[in-house]
């Protein structure tokens, strides 16, 4: 992975730089008394053009991976399998962390607990559950993804990665966009939430992506370009006052991704 070191990097840092201005903006760019933006904030204008420049960089990295750098006969586990234990590690923190942001949400939304944003109700709890389901459709995928090194005794023959458990994450995904966007809409600040709107939409574009391998039409390009910029919008909206477990549910899947990343980038050939 050693020529694809400046992907993730890429992801990292413009993920910092992201989080760090929208911080900026969200202490200063909007009106305290009523929370509609402050006109002709520096720091709103400056994340706008951060996101459109990092789009165009990663749009112009991924370029470079070789177009056919995928084989449609190659299992789930063989695009994503490392020796690595800490690249299995990162994937396998974050679809933990998704697990916790479900049962934290499933226990505000039965009342058990509270921080204080949230009241509980049947919706967060459905979305809490639906969390959960998430988490546990990608653990099998996770753990597939372990490879025993030379020095290991060889692993039992495993079974392949069923892609419709994949396909789960997906479809809670968009009902959790569709949700997002339901309760976000009724505030006319559309740049209160848009940048959590753009972190669903990409974190949905990269699951769907990512569930493509499973069905033998596994595409590098996109799911490391869609990656990379889930990685940055997760980051970002980590700053935005969301209740804890959204935070969790984002943060998990920035760090699922860049798990899944970074296996894919082992996978690839090496340039000369």
């Amino acid at each position: 992975m050693k020529t694809y070191k400046l992907y993730p990097a890429a992801a990292l840092v413009g993920g910092a730089a992201a989080a760090a201005v929208r911080l900026a903006q969200n202490r200063t760019g909007f009106e305290a008394a009523t929370g509609l933006p402050v006109s002709g904030n520096l720091w709103a204008r400056l994340l706008v053009a951060i996101l459109v420049l990092l789009g165009a960089g990663f749009f112009l990295l991924t370029r470079r991976i070789p177009y056919k750098a995928d084989d449609p006969s190659a299992a789930f586990g063989e695009s994503f399998s490392s020796t690595s234990a800490a690249l299995v590690s990162i994937t396998l923190a974050g679809a933990a962390l998704i697990g916790v942001a479900g049962v934290w949400e499933t226990a505000a939304g039965m009342g058990f607990l509270s921080d204080g944003t949230t009241v509980p109700d049947r919706l967060h709890t459905i979305l809490g559950l639906m969390t959960l389901l998430t988490a546990a459709a990608l653990f099998p995928a996770v753990a597939g993804c372990r490879r025993s090194g030379a020095h290991e005794a060889a692993p039992a023959v495993r079974r392949p990665i069923q892609g419709v458990f994949l396909l789960v994450p997906v479809v809670f995904c968009v009902i959790r966009l569709v949700v997002t966007y339901r309760e976000d809409s009724i505030d006319p600040s559309l740049s209160a939430y848009y940048v959590e709107l753009l972190a669903l939409v990409f974190l949905t574009l990269s699951l769907y992506r990512l569930s493509s391998f499973a069905f033998g039409a596994g595409d590098s390009r996109r799911f490391i370009f869609y990656a990379m910029g889930a990685v940055v919008l997760c980051a970002a909206v980590l700053t935005d006052p969301l209740p804890v477990y959204t935070k969790l549910y984002f943060a998990g899947g920035a760090l699922l991704l860049l798990g899944f990343l970074l296996l894919r980038l082992d996978r690839l050939p090496q340039k000369r």
